[in-house]
């Protein structure tokens, strides 16, 4: 059987590329705006930034939280969600929400791919 870990370290960097993106899409946002999706992000998927960085990176070191497979499922919600959000609050063009769509959708496979990845490693330990 082929050792899953180089799958689970790519699929990690994936999803910690896709916090890294966020924020930085984030930090491009009006002050008021920035803080209000900040504390909705963390909100909806159960930790800021910061704690996803840590959570990840401890993954990326073998550290296994238990949480993490449903955290994963919360980010991927949260990813899921994203295009009506920004439908509602930013007054975007149909191609600027396309591009939410599209970045949406990939960060919310790659979280689900890591939930599914960690979840038959589990599942065979």
């Amino acid at each position: 059987m082929p050792d899953p870990a180089p799958d689970l370290a790519a699929l990690i960097t994936a999803v910690h590329d896709a916090i890294d993106t966020t924020d930085r899409e984030y930090a491009q946002m009006p002050l008021v705006v920035r803080l209000m999706v900040r504390r909705g992000f963390g909100k909806r998927t159960g930790r800021d930034v910061d704690g996803w960085r840590t959570m990840l990176t401890a993954a990326r070191r073998g550290v296994r939280d238990p949480a993490l497979p449903a955290a994963l499922e919360a980010l991927a919600a949260h990813y899921d969600g994203a295009p009506a959000r920004a439908r509602r609050g930013m007054g975007a063009s149909a191609a600027d929400l396309a591009v939410v769509e599209q970045r949406s959708r990939a960060r919310a496979d790659a979280a689900r791919a890591l939930r599914a990845a960690l979840t038959a490693v589990a599942g065979r330990s």
